[in-house]
């Protein structure tokens, strides 16, 4: 399996999935031109990608997946909610639906669509199986539940969100609301809230840790690998192993990881 967050934040995210069988790509909130460029930086290419999944229909998540897949004639999977939110979505000839908590598959890749809460119509998180090795994705989302962190056990690699410090955004300059918002039960997770997770209820079992949906203006990224580096390092004063940790980007994509 071949993993690659091809950009991540508030203004595009895109990560691509593929195995020698198949490729695919979540969520797709770039252009036309940035998503090559990505693709040509990366070393992978975009003519080989079968299908699009999304989690949810704010624009940074979709913003070019209806026009990618209308080019290529590829079929884009989303549930109900995420079609209903996105007019563009609504005029797509190919498309297939999912239900949450219902697996399915493309290719030889294996889906799990989960619930999330964040404050979209019917946000998901997924994960993905194939060939022994599985991973998982989850951001957008302002909680880690018990069952999301259930669905994070037994991964090899996974994407948590950590989008903001809380210091930095409650005396930043947001608005009031727009901080509840970030800060709420349906809004993001924060570096504290992710070095809690790895904390206290990581299982060990991921030997790779993507750090993604950073914010521009309410995080720094070495706050961000400080906050779940530590925890590792404390959690792992027994016989643990820890992770390597990757920081995402807005602009770039990160190393292509291979398991």
């Amino acid at each position: 399996m071949q993993i690659c967050v091809l950009g991540s934040g508030s203004s595009g995210n895109c990560t691509y999935i593929g195995t020698e069988k198949t490729r695919i790509l979540l969520d797709l909130g770039f252009g036309k031109r940035s998503l090559r460029r990505r693709f040509e930086a990366a070393s992978l290419s975009p003519d080989k990608v079968q299908a699009l999944i999304l989690t949810h229909g704010h624009s940074d998540h979709v913003a070019g997946a209806a026009a990618f897949a209308k080019e290529r004639g590829i079929p884009i999977f989303m549930n109900k909610g995420t079609r209903e939110e996105v007019p563009k979505l609504q005029k797509l000839d190919r498309w297939e639906c999912f239900e949450v908590g219902q697996s399915f598959s493309i290719g030889n890749i294996q889906i799990h669509p989960f619930d999330v809460n964040h404050d979209a119509a019917q946000p998901v998180a997924f994960r993905f199986s194939s060939g022994g090795v599985s991973g998982a994705s989850v951001t957008d989302l302002g909680e880690l539940t018990a069952p999301v962190m259930q669905q994070l056990r037994g991964c090899d690699w996974l994407i948590l969100e950590s989008n903001h410090d809380e210091e930095m955004l409650k005396v930043g300059g947001y608005p009031w609301f727009l901080k509840q918002r970030l800060l709420g039960k349906k809004g993001h997770l924060s570096n504290q809230a992710i070095s809690r997770f790895l904390t206290l209820d990581f299982d060990g079992s991921a030997t790779h840790l993507f750090l993604a949906h950073l914010s521009r203006n309410n995080n720094l990224p070495q706050l961000a690998a400080e906050a779940a580096s530590a925890a590792l390092h404390n959690r792992g004063k027994g016989d643990h192993r820890s992770p390597q940790v990757h920081l995402t980007h807005q602009h770039k994509p990160t190393i292509v990881l291979e398991l």
